[in-house]
């Protein structure tokens, strides 16, 4: 399979024979190995010319949920819509010149063992081991219509020990995936990188929204690290959830190429969760400008996603720049895609060492 060409992501699980791949493993290598979409093709791709308290038995309880629910099995990601993520498809040359357009399958459920349907308990999912530190280095500068984001990509809270320490359930499945320039996927580490994204301090929604082209989708300014699209393949091209399938450290954060990221129920470590009962605050900014807040809403209850729009966002008074501003944001949850679904405004350009 093509896809072999690219293990070097630990987004990867050993499931039924089959190893899963990352988003940016079929959808941002396309970009760079447009022969390489042609065997994809064959591989059976579609082708066409605050946290705060709440009721019991709601999945969330005090000041945290406790369950994650995922994508429904058959969910398709080539267009926009509630409870999902919307990619780009890519344009490709098929044998003889033909042009093609690139599409992804619908989502399937690997069935782990913390997986009760569609719901995930977080007390149940497996964790890389260990309360790692590295010297973290972020900066944000503004000016009156720009915002950019510049450090190492290192988060200012404690991330899992990478390369993962064997003795764990986390290890055992990473240890059993191969991973280019590695032993196996366990070995990968973190490492610093050129985190340098700007995006408009006056973002504006577009008619349309527009489909998630990169592995990053937004930059976490409470950690200085980055939020990454909930998308993994299989070796079979099967989509799944990410946090359906593979371990993460308690902050629900892993590397991939040494890049440090956060899937899921990201917020668990942020320094400012917010309070409950309280509206979340602001956690950070999506490419495109727009802010991500935290799952409270302005009554102190947990946003569902059947308030949100098909991008995971909605428009209502949040604190914006010091003021409450009625005005489109993003929203973090415990309900799939948990944050940016696709992108309501123009997304800023990222540094060649982010074009994943």
């Amino acid at each position: 399979m093509v896809l072999s060409k690219y293990p070097n992501h630990p987004d990867t699980r050993h499931h039924r024979r089959e190893t899963v791949l990352p988003l940016e493993d079929p959808v941002i290598n396309l970009k760079r190995y447009g022969s390489a979409a042609a065997v994809m093709l064959t591989a059976g791709l579609c082708v066409s010319a605050g946290i705060g308290s709440a009721a019991s038995g709601d999945g969330w309880s005090g000041n945290a949920p406790s369950t994650l629910t995922t994508v429904p099995t058959g969910t398709n990601m080539s267009t926009p819509g509630k409870n999902k993520s919307f990619l780009c498809s890519h344009r490709v040359s098929l044998p003889g010149g033909i042009p093609a357009d690139v599409f992804f399958p619908p989502f399937v459920n690997p069935g782990q063992t913390w997986a009760t349907g569609d719901t995930l308990s977080i007390a149940a999912m497996p964790t890389v081991p260990g309360s790692m530190r590295m010297k973290s280095v972020f900066k944000e500068t503004d000016t009156a219509t720009t915002r950019r984001f510049k450090g190492n990509g290192i988060p200012n809270t404690p991330m899992g020990t990478f390369p993962i320490v064997p003795g764990s359930p986390a290890y055992d499945i990473y240890s059993q995936l191969p991973a280019q320039g590695y032993a196996t996927a366990a070995d990968i580490p973190v490492m610093p990188y050129n985190l340098d994204v700007t995006v408009p301090r006056k973002p504006k929604m577009n008619k349309k929204p527009r489909c998630i082209d990169w592995l990053t989708t937004g930059i976490i300014t409470q950690t200085g690290a980055a939020w990454h699209a909930e998308v993994a393949f299989t070796f079979s091209m099967q989509a799944v959830d990410p946090n359906a399938a593979l371990p993460t450290d308690l902050c629900f954060g892993h590397p991939y190429q040494g890049m440090y990221h956060n899937h899921g129920y990201s917020w668990k470590c942020f320094p400012n969760k917010g309070k409950a009962g309280v509206q979340s605050p602001l956690y950070g900014y999506a490419l495109d400008g727009f802010g991500v807040y935290g799952p409270l809403g302005a009554n102190g209850k947990p946003i569902k996603n059947s308030q949100l729009d098909e991008c995971h966002g909605m428009t209502s008074k949040v604190m914006w720049e010091g003021k409450m501003t009625n005005m489109y944001h993003y929203v973090t949850n415990n309900e799939y895609p948990y944050s940016i679904g696709c992108f309501r405004g123009t997304p800023g350009e990222l540094p060649k060492a982010m074009r994943m």
